[in-house]
């Protein structure tokens, strides 16, 4: 059996033990937040604008992928952005090709590359809440910024657009996940599906919670041909604990019950009025002093994935840097 073959046995094999991880996840989720299912549908406001807004966005993001999956096989990469697609779709689904795919690649689809995920995920979650929910959006920005800096930081010299491309592919298929649920009725209809309906809220968490963890799988994975799989692991851990901790000091800052009161008042200003229905609260007693151990527990990780991702050999000191390693995000 080739290397390629090896390789895409295990990515399978991994997601699918992600996809049972997630269920499990779902099924202890439903049974401890779930709320009976018998509710009348008619009790929902609909949205109807922020439901055609999703289908919007979930038809541009199929197309994204669509056409990446047709590029890589077809003349169409030559078309502007086409490589782009191509590179985010072989990023997400085999990380390992991630470096080839970005080689060679026009300013434009290297901007595209990052611009269209990181779009789509700040719409898919401002849809999400209506474009009201200002705490959920802060929080998600705060811990990718973390994560995306410390990798930054950590490749250097080396081209930055593998690990853009596998993040980023599977970020859009996250999306396409979420907006599938928000394209039948909006938000309203998103959380009665979720809360009410135990089966598709299991398939939801298990799909989305796999898709999450494989962002981190698939950045280490492309990063590890450049960097080795140690100093990729250490990075991606360094990137999580970042994130974390970022995200940790924004509601210290602010102040956890200030934070929580505020997004349940933000809950409760949705039009869908779903929230005020379900009874829905998130959990406001808290204390104080497990957000500061969310920021220690997210510096410790930080360090250690610093550590693990240090040269401590000359070979990795010395090792010679991707044909792009000149090329920075200004290009």
């Amino acid at each position: 059996m080739t290397i390629t073959g090896r390789r895409s046995i295990l990515a399978v094999v991994t997601f699918v033990l992600l996809v049972a991880l997630g269920a499990g996840i779902g099924i202890l989720v439903t049974d401890v937040v779930g709320v009976p299912g018998d509710l009348p549908v008619t009790v929902v406001e609909r949205d109807p604008a922020m439901a055609w807004i999703a289908r919007g966005l979930l038809l541009l993001s199929a197309l994204w992928i669509v056409i990446g999956a047709v590029a890589s096989r077809t003349s169409l990469v030559r078309r502007p952005g086409a490589a782009a697609a191509r590179a985010s779709w072989l990023g997400a689904t085999r990380p390992w090709r991630a470096r080839e795919s970005t080689l060679g690649m026009l300013p434009l689809d290297r901007w595209l590359l990052l611009i269209v995920p990181a779009a789509l995920l700040i719409a898919t979650r401002a849809v999400q809440s209506s474009f009201r929910w200002g705490t959920h959006l802060t929080l998600v920005l705060a811990a990718w910024i973390g994560f995306v800096v410390v990798l930054r930081l950590v490749i250097g010299r080396r081209s930055p657009w593998p690990v853009i491309a596998a993040v980023g592919g599977v970020v859009v298929l996250r999306c396409i996940v979420t907006l599938v649920a928000l394209s039948v009725d909006g938000p309203g209809g998103h959380w009665v599906a979720y809360w009410t309906d135990s089966p598709r809220s299991t398939v939801y968490i298990a799909i989305a919670f796999a898709l999450f963890v494989w962002s981190f799988i698939a950045a280490g994975w492309a990063l590890a041909g450049q960097i080795g799989r140690r100093r990729a692991t250490g990075t991606i851990l360094a990137g999580i604990g970042a994130a974390v901790f970022l995200a940790a000091v924004v509601v210290a800052s602010t102040g956890a019950q200030a934070m929580l009161t505020a997004w349940n008042d933000e809950l409760r200003l949705l039009p869908s009025g779903v929230a005020r229905i379900l009874g829905i609260t998130v959990y406001s007693e808290i204390p104080a002093a497990a957000v500061w151990w969310a920021v220690g527990a997210g510096l410790l990780v930080t360090v250690v994935g610093v550590v693990l991702a240090l040269p401590y050999r000359r070979r990795d000191r010395d090792a010679p840097a991707s044909p792009e390693a000149s090329v920075g995000l200004t290009n």
